[in-house]
């Protein structure tokens, strides 16, 4: 078993595979101040401990971004000229009461029974992508379902135009970039550049919704703009379309290709999710909790604390690592293997918990089962193709796979 002080938390092995490094922490330093000066909380019981005192753990992080120079003063802030959009502080990285109000606003979109409603929209993309991956009997899974699949549906649910999904992707895996911890000042530069640009674009989205609101999140909050213009304001509501946006596609990608991998990976779990598509529901939260989209999320002490009988002194920059605490053996029993069978699936952290719980959760929930599922459905057998290396986008923030080429075999006649 790793000793903590072996492992490098910033390197490309530990990015790659942080299994060995979450165990150590777990096992060795309950509060861990990485190279860059952010300090990290590892164990199940603590991370949701924080996660519920938000007097002392803010979530208002406007503006503060990770570089990778692995400096104590890496924390920078994002220069926007002056006159052009500005970032603010809104849902995730928003305290109460504003949060509050922001939250209540843009859970229409994203309620159980919303999501249901739009279940056959999502049938019928996946069914269309998978169909065509069928048909060419290889390929990537990411690029070809994985990725446009949760695209094409928040782009469509926020009543953006579908002809901008490839624009839109380009911009949204930036923004995500920025706080990926492991960026060069030039990438961390081209990165700003564009969520500059992601920025004034949602601008000019949401002025042509305060015109004309339509049925979608734009036309949301157009309307709760006109309400209550002191708690959504123009430069607020943009700052949440870019939250929006890049969380709604980025988890879920992340989402669908790493429960394909799992899948892939264990012969006995793809004939048991073949024989009983019923467990398909089970395997999504087994994924959720062992490859955590979002390895984990900032806040900020604003007093004095303690975590695992350590201080942690206010004005702190920290790190609450779900995918860590997911896989805490405190809290889940055999925690490193699938298991379909548990009492409290859902008992895991990979959408947050407390008020900062994923909003977009039942979504993305039903978008990764749907494609499970439709692939299931429509072929006889998976399996890994040749030419994987099973890499990761380098990144302390996101855990997704950059390609995953695999073969199908089709339903035979009959």
């Amino acid at each position: 078993m790793a000793e903590l002080a072996s492992l490098d938390a910033l390197s490309d092995a530990v990015v790659q595979e942080p299994a060995d490094f979450y165990t150590a922490l777990r096992r060795d330093a309950p509060l861990y101040r990485l190279p860059n000066g952010v300090y990290v909380i590892s164990r199940f019981e603590d991370v949701q401990r924080a996660t519920l005192d938000t007097d002392t753990f803010s979530s208002n992080l406007v503006a503060i971004i990770m570089s990778g120079t692995g400096r104590t003063e890496d924390a920078q802030l994002l220069e926007i000229s002056a006159g052009a959009e500005q970032p603010t502080d809104v849902l995730a990285i928003a305290d109460p009461p504003q949060h509050t109000r922001h939250r209540r606003v843009t859970n229409r979109a994203f309620t159980p029974r919303r999501v249901a409603a739009i279940e056959s929209r999502i049938r019928e993309l996946a069914g269309s992508l998978v169909h065509g991956f069928i048909e060419r009997g290889d390929g990537d899974w990411v690029d070809g379902v994985a990725v446009p699949l949760p695209m094409t549906i928040i782009v469509e649910l926020m009543g953006l135009p579908v002809k901008d999904i490839g624009y839109l992707k380009t911009l949204s895996d930036s923004a995500v970039a920025t706080l990926s911890g492991v960026n060069t000042e030039a990438q961390m530069a081209e990165h700003s550049a564009r969520v500059l640009e992601l920025l004034q674009y949602m601008g000019a989205r949401f002025d042509e919704a305060l015109r004309a609101p339509g049925d979608n999140v734009l036309g949301d909050l157009a309307r709760a703009t006109r309400e209550e213009g002191d708690f959504f304001t123009r430069e607020g509501v943009v700052g949440m379309l870019l939250q929006l946006l890049t969380a709604g596609n980025e988890s879920t990608s992340s989402l669908i290709g790493s429960a394909m991998l799992l899948l892939l990976r264990d012969d006995t779990l793809q004939r048991r999710l073949r024989d009983d598509p019923a467990l398909v529901e089970a395997f999504i939260e087994e994924t959720l909790r062992l490859e955590s989209p979002f390895k984990g999320h900032f806040r900020i002490t604003r007093r004095d604390t303690e975590v695992g009988g350590l201080p942690l002194p206010a004005g702190s920059r920290v790190m609450l690592l779900w995918g860590c605490a997911n896989r805490d053996e405190d809290a889940f029993d055999a925690a490193a293997r699938v298991d379909l069978s548990r009492q409290h699936p859902r008992r895991h952290m990979a959408f947050g918990y407390g008020i900062h719980q994923c909003i977009g959760a039942p979504l993305a929930r039903a978008e990764a089962r749907i494609a499970i599922e439709t692939i299931l459905e429509q072929s006889a057998w998976l399996r890994l193709a040749p030419g994987n290396d099973f890499s990761y986008i380098p990144s302390l923030l996101v855990r997704g796979l950059r390609e995953l080429r695999i073969a199908c075999d089709p339903v035979g006649p009959g």
